[in-house]
């Protein structure tokens, strides 16, 4: 098969004579950063919605809105892998990078409801693209013994991206409108992608593996995931993905109010939400330097049962320096466990099935995102006492584990195939997983 222009930069140093995989780094914690300005984006401008008064939107219907981007992430995740898989890394980012651009502009000049509607759908569904793209693509460009780490430092845009959406929406907006803020994001995505398109790479070893397994791609690209030898595996990768984003948003959604069913005043609650993110970018590049060290399946079982642990011991009346470190460390676990999942993945397929598995994950994973906030509202509406409103958030984490675990010693059926296992030694590693 022949490689197109923009696959050789994979084999090239990058502009300014740095390595490819540092040139990934770089641009890909800059696509992360706009992901998640693009999906704080809403939350921040959320009361302007509803100030805006020609639209006389009501909660409900800003609600619904609301729940379009991760349906559109959903579907993203999803089909993106196939793409990837079959037309490249670098190729699926950048045209992701265009639809989440496209989906913000329209946000910012929609004239009615349904438009703006359909403009956060289309963010959904790019923004639900980029990481199963950039995700094997950073894997593969970095090196044998800071994948984790690598991939943990560009995860760490999607919290910067969305504190400076933030940003944003308290010091430029006016009050009475909310088009600036995702002005802004569209602008942003224009102007990352021409920079994408100059420096990012593409994976040498992904263009290796497609020229030597056939001259034209596999048309059903990572489909193959969900058939067998690989089927049970990715069963269990998708349930533990969406045990993950169960706690993400879970947690990230009804900390401060579980706080407050503890007694704890309202200011208290806010200041445990901002520790329990530190804990999952500090905490995460942590475990994720242990994972590249020790293989994926022990770190991140670790931080499965970390989490649960600190989740009960927050229902504790302690002092509050010792439970603030508490928070920290539930943090890293709890929030900070998606990395390393996505590492893992990456690890246990091969090449041209890598980003299909990852999208599938992912995309199985949003239904987590999804129920986390209704569970968590389902629990506080029961009127539990309230060291159970935190024992029923940490069942899913405990469940986390047992995956990793049942995961980790299954052993594929390869059928004369060639792909590993989780099960099978991290050679990138050089341990055990």
């Amino acid at each position: 098969m022949s490689t197109p222009a923009f696959a050789r930069r994979g084999g090239r140093s990058s502009p300014g004579g740095s390595s490819p995989a540092g040139t990934a780094l770089a641009v890909g914690l800059a696509v992360m950063t706009l992901e998640g300005f693009d999906l704080v984006a809403f939350g921040a401008t959320t009361p302007l919605l509803l100030d805006y008064r020609p639209w006389h939107l009501s909660v409900a219907f800003v609600g619904l809105l609301g729940s379009l981007t991760p349906i559109g992430m959903l579907i993203g995740s999803l089909l993106v892998g196939q793409f990837t898989d079959r037309f490249g890394r670098r190729r699926t980012t950048l045209i992701s990078i265009g639809v989440v651009s496209a989906g913000m502009f329209a946000c910012a000049v929609a004239p009615i409801p349904p438009l703006f509607g359909a403009g956060r759908f289309v963010v959904g569904l790019g923004v639900g693209a980029i990481y199963p793209a950039m995700s094997p693509l950073i894997f593969e460009l970095a090196p044998a013994r800071r994948k984790n780490l690598f991939s943990g430092i560009v995860q760490c845009g999607t919290a910067v991206g969305g504190s400076f959406a933030a940003l944003v929406a308290n010091t430029a907006l006016t009050g009475r409108s909310f088009h600036l803020e995702y002005l802004v994001g569209g602008i942003a995505g224009l102007l990352l992608l021409p920079m994408a398109f100059a420096w990012l790479p593409e994976s040498a070893e992904y263009h290796r593996a497609v020229s030597a397994s056939a001259p034209v791609p596999d048309s059903r690209g990572g489909w193959l995931v969900l058939k067998p030898p690989y089927l049970g595996t990715t069963v269990m990768f998708c349930a533990m993905a969406a045990l993950s984003f169960l706690l993400i948003f879970g947690v990230n959604t009804w900390l401060p109010q579980l706080m407050q069913t503890a007694d704890y005043p309202l200011q208290d609650s806010q200041t445990f939400l901002v520790l329990l993110n530190l804990g999952a970018t500090v905490g995460g590049l942590a475990m994720a330097l242990l994972a590249d060290r020790a293989g994926s399946r022990g770190p991140i079982t670790a931080c499965f049962l970390l989490g649960a642990a600190a989740i009960i011991a927050m229902s504790a009346r302690l002092p509050l320096p010792v439970l603030y470190a508490i928070v920290v460390i539930g943090g890293c676990g709890a929030v900070g466990v998606q990395g390393l999942i996505n590492v893992y993945i990456a690890r246990s397929y091969p090449v041209t099935m890598r980003a299909g598995a990852v999208g599938v994950a992912l995309g199985v994973g949003r239904l987590g995102a999804i129920a986390g906030p209704t569970l968590g509202g389902w629990i506080l509406a029961a009127g539990l006492q309230p060291r159970w409103n935190f024992v029923s958030f940490a069942v899913p984490a405990v469940l986390g584990a047992v995956l990793t675990l049942a995961a980790g010693g299954r052993a594929l059926l390869h059928q004369g195939r060639s792909a590993p296992s989780p099960r099978a030694k991290e050679p990138t590693a050089g341990h055990t997983p």
